[in-house]
């Protein structure tokens, strides 16, 4: 990122990631530094990287009369405006870009924005670049349905495929990656270019939920990344519910915890039986935690 700093303007130049149907806001404060009414004209032009030639941007920015304005490859490509300031005036502006919905992986614009006073005192050029990348998403699921779902969501991406393969040749998967972390319930993790497009591909579909607005840095579930042990944070004497296997929905204790072998002793406590079984500690789900005893 490169900032320029004048007295009569600011504006930034920088590289900006976003994804598929992502507002991009680019803000502009021009000021007039002279005392006596001044005219500053305002020049836009886009330049495209993009596999498909035909999808269209949209921006829309404060103040202009015309309302949202559409670029593309095969379309407009550059834009002016001409902004009037009173002596020792300031005006904000806003241009907000729309990343297309049917972007692809590595499809950028480069927007290189021109400032200058009509009585040639003051000039100024900006350049800032938006490319498109995969995002991440959360996906809502009933609790304890959650592989259920994302395996039913991939079957459905795969028929969807299908079906677009026959229209466009060059189409691609919608679900790039999927991550369902044990301990997280009623959510999972799904990597797509089209974060629009996974609600249709869950339509109808049994224990789908919808999917969480907004997007999900990599940083924020890296601690998540790595499995953990089955055994992490499972303490002697904890209050448990097996939630697999032939005893599936007893009550039980935990009374010895094998970590080499992520297993877990435990003694039912609504059951006549007193004699203590081995689980996998997968199996269980910690109702109270045994340092609270």
């Amino acid at each position: 990122m490169s900032v320029q700093e004048y007295e009569w303007i600011e504006c930034e130049s920088k590289e900006i990631k976003s994804f598929c149907g992502q507002k991009v806001n680019i803000p502009l404060i021009i000021r007039n530094i002279e005392k006596d009414k001044r005219t500053f004209k305002i020049e836009i032009l886009v330049e495209f990287i993009q596999t498909d030639a035909s999808i269209i941007w949209e921006m829309d920015f404060t103040n202009n009369e015309k309302g949202v304005v559409q670029f593309s490859p095969e379309g407009l490509n550059k834009l002016e405006k001409k902004v009037e300031l009173d002596g020792r005036a300031t005006r904000e502006l806003m241009f907000t870009v729309d990343s297309p919905k049917g972007g692809s992986i590595g499809d950028s614009i480069i927007l290189k924005i021109k400032v200058a006073s009509e009585d040639g005192i003051h000039s100024g050029s900006f350049t800032n670049r938006i490319f498109l990348q995969p995002v991440i998403i959360a996906v809502k699921s009933n609790v304890g349905k959650e592989l259920e779902v994302a395996l039913n969501l991939v079957n459905s991406d795969e028929k969807d495929l299908e079906e677009r393969l026959e229209i466009n040749p060059g189409a691609k998967r919608e679900v790039m990656a999927i991550m369902s972390p044990y301990e997280l319930r009623g959510y999972f993790y799904l990597e797509t270019m089209h974060p629009d497009r996974i609600p249709y591909l869950g339509r109808s579909m049994r224990n789908f939920k919808g999917v969480v607005a907004g997007s999900i840095e990599i940083q924020e579930i890296s601690d998540q990344l790595t499995p953990k042990p089955a055994v992490a944070g499972l303490d002697l004497g904890s209050f448990v519910e097996l939630v697999k296997g032939p005893f599936k929905g007893e009550k039980a204790r935990i009374m010895h915890i094998d970590a080499e072998k992520e297993e877990v002793t435990v003694q039912f406590i609504e059951s006549a039986m007193l004699i203590p079984v081995k689980v996998k500690a997968e199996d269980i789900r910690v109702i109270e935690s045994g340092k609270k005893q």
